[in-house]
């Protein structure tokens, strides 16, 4: 066999090798639909798609509205989203119950849950902080998303560490914060359990005020230590095994935008990207967004971590809380790729 002939027969091999070579790991083209909320919601695809950080990465975000993270996880167990963005108690109950979820990356990592109460009511040991403060909300009505939801929970846990039980007060369904705020404004509770914007509504407003909040609580403990496994954006466990690399693609899309809105000469492009998704539109708008992301920016929210200590300790809370009949593992609640830090 000639030269000639020899570099035809490898041309021909190399082409048929590259006929059965798998893929690269690359999502060229695919459309990837994320989960958002009203507000801010879930501002670092946000950032990612309107920068053009998903199209580099290979995919193309698509946000898709979706109010609550219940209905976000059904959305994505029926396959009309891609990513959720839930949080991680939320995650277990689903897995608890069979189904297949991995976080990949964090998106709002820190406690979103606060307490704000009425400017009217009397807080003789609010300079004591917790957990001698919820000694003055004793017998009195507070407001939570809704019977039996993760809001309450929320405070019958701080109740019961503070040495109270978690019926010492009477718990009322009053929704999300903007339900919320209206009727802790109409004196219809003494108190709140919800999370931005309530909080800079009740500050501009000075009708009411935040008591506690879970994102720079550093008590109880076990609260502290759940920081960094707050919420996370969640993919299908089967839909990571055959597509990795999308799986890669929204972890780097999402570090890319992590650390462009925490820059602070970022703070104005990142309320215009945001005010494209979702406008504040209600009196004093433009500041209350601000001041909500500033909160954010603060309180180390807007992170990519997915804490493996966080995630366990957000467990021990779920058993303490009694919110879940058995427990999941980390393995079965987090990607093994996701970011620790």
């Amino acid at each position: 066999m000639n030269r000639r002939s020899i570099n035809r027969l490898c041309v021909a091999l190399a082409l048929a090798a590259s006929l059965v070579l798998p893929p690269a790991a690359r999502a060229e083209g695919r459309t990837v639909r994320f989960q958002d909320y009203p507000g801010h919601g879930n501002l670092l695809i946000r950032v990612a798609r309107s920068k053009g950080w998903c199209q580099a990465a290979g995919i193309d975000c698509e946000l898709r509205m979706i109010p609550a993270a219940p209905l976000g996880l059904q959305a994505l167990i029926g396959g009309s989203i891609d990513v959720a963005q839930t949080p991680i108690e939320v995650v277990a109950a689903a897995v608890q119950r069979g189904a297949r979820l991995r976080t990949v990356v964090g998106s709002a990592v820190s406690n979103i849950f606060q307490i704000d109460v009425s400017s009217k009511l009397a807080l003789p040991n609010q300079a004591q902080g917790y957990p001698a403060e919820m000694q003055d909300l004793k017998g009195l009505k507070v407001g939570v998303v809704a019977r039996g939801s993760a809001t309450e929970s929320f405070f019958s846990f701080l109740m019961q560490q503070a040495g109270l039980k978690a019926d010492d007060v009477t718990y009322v369904a009053v929704g999300a914060p903007n339900t919320a705020f209206a009727a802790l404004r109409a004196g219809q509770v003494d108190a709140i359990v919800s999370w931005e914007p309530s909080g800079t509504m009740c500050e501009l407003s000075r009708m009411c005020k935040a008591l506690f909040r879970g994102a720079t609580a550093t008590r109880p403990a076990l609260l502290k230590a759940m920081y960094g496994a707050g919420t996370g954006l969640v993919m299908r466990a089967d839909e990571i095994a055959t597509h990795p690399e999308i799986a890669r693609a929204v972890v780097k899309v999402s570090q890319q935008a992590a650390a462009f809105v925490n820059d602070p000469a970022n703070e104005a492009e990142v309320l215009r990207i945001s005010s494209d998704y979702f406008k504040f539109d209600m009196p004093q708008g433009d500041l209350i967004a601000r001041r909500t992301l500033e909160i954010g920016i603060e309180s180390g929210t807007f992170k990519t971590m997915v804490r493996r200590s966080a995630v366990e300790a957000t467990l021990e809370y779920l058993k303490d809380t009694r919110q879940l009949a058995a427990l999941p593992t980390v393995a079965d609640l987090v990607w093994d790729q996701a970011p620790n830090e």
